[in-house]
């Protein structure tokens, strides 16, 4: 079978044109799953996006790099159920939203959000197969090669092994418009959908998400930097909220943008559906 080839480009003005053509309906989805629960996680759980100072400058790196780790896996452990309520709901928001820019018959909102919710188990359980696998793929070799008292292959594997982490997470990077739009409710099927769809496009699709990811994350960075200059001029807790209000506004924005992007490259690649064809010429 032949595979499409992804066009940049096109994907592209395929994406700003869904979210053009869905603005409202984008809008109410990404403001109750992903703008609000970001909000409620920047502000009863600060820590986890502003963790404090740990060691100073001075302080020997794999000391100071432990206690960072040490003082995120304790923010974790403390916020873990509030973590867990945004992972769902930004779950089901992600598969939600995804359904409703479907070519595929043109769902409400209401069709849209029982997707998500019904989609919701199969996509946790792809992602922690695909986790797990990853783990398996890279954890395992570093251990025996770290175990065997090699620091410096250990490295060296584990550069090798990361490459190659980036690459199985571009191959399964269209598993949530998989399960939303096409329907596909078994993990693994959907896995191997994904890595079906993605064959021949992996070095395109991982140059796309790198110019996404560089672009938008300048443009983040600096608007961050700016309302972090604007409210540092107020007291500690207004600007701890209008820091929270702004990072869940950016985090909400990126997050459409990015599932916008991977619809229109499943539709590129999976190609349209006879329904979406259809309504095109309607």
């Amino acid at each position: 079978m032949a595979h499409h080839k992804l066009d940049m480009g096109k994907a592209w003005t395929q994406a700003t044109g869904l979210i053009g053509s869905n603005r409202d309906t984008i809008g109410a989805i990404a403001g109750l799953f992903f703008l609000l629960p970001a909000l409620a996680l920047a502000l009863f759980a600060p820590e986890l996006a502003n963790p404090e100072a740990g060691p100073p400058p001075s302080a020997d790196p794999q000391v100071a790099m432990q206690a960072i780790l040490d003082q995120m896996a304790q923010a974790y452990a403390d916020n873990w159920p509030l973590i867990s309520a945004v992972s769902v709901l930004q779950f089901i928001g992600s598969l939600s939203l995804l359904a409703l820019l479907t070519d595929r018959g043109r769902p409400t909102v209401r069709e849209a959000l029982s997707n998500g919710l019904g989609s919701t188990p199969s996509y946790f359980a792809a992602q922690v197969l695909a986790a797990f696998a990853v783990a398996l793929a890279i954890g395992l070799p570093v251990g025996l090669i770290a175990a065997a008292g090699s620091p410096v292959a250990a490295v060296l594997v584990g550069i090798v092994l990361a490459v190659a982490g980036i690459y199985v997470f571009i191959k399964f990077s269209l598993i949530a418009p998989v399960i939303a739009i096409e329907g596909v409710r078994n993990p693994i099927t959907a896995l191997a959908r994904s890595w079906h769809l993605t064959k021949g496009n992996s070095l395109r699709i991982f140059g796309f998400f790198i110019l996404l990811f560089l672009t938008i994350g300048i443009i983040a960075a600096l608007v961050t930097g700016i309302f972090a200059v604007v409210f540092s001029a107020f007291d500690s807790q207004i600007a701890s909220i209008g820091n929270g209000l702004v990072g869940a506004v950016i985090n909400s924005g990126l997050t459409v943008l990015f599932l916008v992007v991977i619809a229109a490259v499943h539709r590129q690649l999976a190609g349209q559906s006879p329904e979406g064809l259809v309504a095109t010429f309607e």
